[in-house]
């Protein structure tokens, strides 16, 4: 328990806090002022008892930044998935700890915060930035329950709002053309599974054979693939709405069918093959989603198609489905979205033009007739 006194030295009064140091497990003192006047120094002992009363005392703590942000991290690991922890350790061995490792924990305040954002602005993005400061307050948060913090600091940072990015997409005669290309190649497949289904290239990647049911003509999406310290694995998806399991174009299913039997003859041949995996490396290895990214990114420039990401071919599939009219609640379920709210925010342009379009087609119906005249 924390006690504190007065003691008289020379012609001062002076507080004086007498606590458990938690690190070398001694009691240690420190000076908490020192007064002229006794009733000054009376009145400050007064407020430290009230502060260990309602145990609010923030303790002397010598712990720097680095020391307690490593030490949080790795005991908020079971919170995380292990691809989130690793990008969180990136980020605090490549800028936080740098950058603020070594002020103590207990004199670092918003004025830190916000020159470590400031700081960053001409290098990251502000989404970027904002995760840098998810990892910071969940710490800080931590730290002001233990009371080695008197608040969390990191509340009060201000970061520029971030330009929404505005998706690319292709449409029908786009599509086509791009099918036509690819015909043949190693992207096709990948390529008319993202544009014919909307599935994001992690979970292309992460499909096996029992995925696909060839009778029921559906596809269920239960794993994606990732980088796990320079390795590829696979994991479930990070949310539940993920794992869905859709119909799937009759054309697709053929194809994957086709594709089964060739891997299949291959294999009679006594060529190697993954037994479950749909797509695999010549390591028999699964694919990360920045590999198939970069050749995607090639394929386009050889073939001088318009520049899109990997990732916009499931917004072109969004954009298609919202232009054939099929129900928002369906399309959200569809590409694993968690509610529909989500799907109207990503795609509210597309959604504009369907609403003017709308409202053409009641212009057209109500006043665009020739109408009789009595």
């Amino acid at each position: 328990m924390s006690i504190v006194f007065l003691r008289k030295r020379s012609k001062n009064y002076i507080v004086y806090l007498e606590y458990l140091d938690k690190a070398s497990n001694k009691r240690k003192q420190k000076n908490m002022g020192s007064y002229p006047l006794k009733r000054d120094a009376n009145k400050r002992l007064n407020e430290i008892k009230e502060e260990i009363y309602k145990e609010e005392l923030l303790l002397p703590n010598e712990m720097i930044m680095e020391d307690f942000i490593l030490d949080f991290l790795e005991k908020h690991k079971i919170n995380l998935s292990f691809t989130t922890y690793n990008c969180y350790m990136r980020i605090c061995k490549k800028y936080i700890i740098p950058l603020l490792g070594d002020i103590k924990l207990c004199d670092i305040r918003a004025i830190h915060i916000q020159d470590y954002v400031d700081d960053l602005l001409d290098l990251l993005t502000p989404q970027t930035i904002k995760i840098h400061l998810n990892i910071l307050n969940l710490a800080f948060k931590r730290a002001y329950r233990l009371k080695l913090i008197k608040e969390n600091v990191v509340q009060f940072a201000e970061v520029p709002k971030n330009k929404k990015y505005k998706n690319e997409v292709y449409n029908t005669k786009d599509m086509q053309i791009l099918l036509e290309k690819c015909h043949g190649t190693s992207l096709e497949l990948p390529i008319i599974i993202a544009t014919g289904l909307g599935l994001r290239i992690s979970e292309i990647l992460g499909l096996t054979w029992n995925n696909i049911d060839f009778n029921d003509f559906t596809i269920t999406v239960e794993k994606i693939t990732a980088r796990d310290k320079g390795k590829v694995v696979l994991k479930e998806p990070k949310t539940e709405s993920s794992i869905r399991t859709i119909s799937a174009p009759k054309e697709i299913i053929i194809m994957l069918k086709q594709l089964k039997k060739d891997k299949l003859s291959a294999k009679l041949k006594g060529e190697k093959s993954h037994r479950e995996l749909v797509f695999y490396d010549k390591n028999l290895e699964p694919i990360a989603p920045d590999v198939i990214s970069k050749r995607f990114r090639y394929f386009l420039e050889e073939n001088n198609l318009k520049h899109i990401r990997f990732h916009d071919l499931r917004h072109s599939h969004v954009t298609l489905l919202i232009d054939a009219k099929v129900p928002i609640k369906v399309i959200s379920e569809r590409v694993g979205h968690s509610n529909i709210n989500t799907t109207l925010n990503i795609y509210s342009h597309a959604l504009k033009e369907m609403d003017q379009e709308a409202s053409d087609k009641i212009s057209n119906t109500l006043f665009n007739k020739e109408r009789k005249m009595g």
